[in-house]
């Protein structure tokens, strides 16, 4: 893992699965169609999306992952590996999640990321309603 794969004539830095049958034509352009190579590599970004957020989720003991971003909006395909790929590599103990108004959620993580301080923002995320009532002036 890692390394070149001489044998099927592979370069390290390559995603085989989405790219192995091209390298192993003498010409590889020859009878490429445009919209093979659209979804290559489309399934490539989304796997490389899917694993470090799986990565992320184990770190951080979650089991649910909430995809947002504009990336996702109308993109069907991105979603169903999105869902695929996260049931696969949890063994079927995470979820992905997509919501509806994605560009939304983006701004209002960005917001709330740089209008709290790191402490002040955990506290609120994990329980909100304690952060408010303790400061509250009750």
């Amino acid at each position: 893992y890692g390394g070149d794969y001489t044998g099927m004539n592979l370069s390290g830095s390559m995603v085989a699965s989405s790219f192995g049958k091209l390298v192993m034509k003498e010409e590889p352009r020859k009878g490429l169609k445009e919209e093979d190579l659209a979804i290559a590599l489309l399934m490539m970004i989304t796997n490389n999306i899917g694993q470090v957020a799986y990565l992320n989720a184990q770190l951080h003991q979650c089991t649910k992952i909430f995809f947002v971003g504009n990336f996702l909006r109308h993109n069907s395909i991105s979603c169903r590996r999105l869902a695929f790929a996260i049931h696969f590599w949890s063994k079927g103990k995470m979820e992905a999640i997509f919501l509806k108004h994605e560009g939304y959620f983006g701004a209002l993580g960005t917001f709330l990321q740089s209008a709290f301080n790191e402490i002040d923002l955990n506290i609120i995320l994990s329980n909100g309603y304690e952060y408010n009532n303790k400061n509250d002036g009750s």
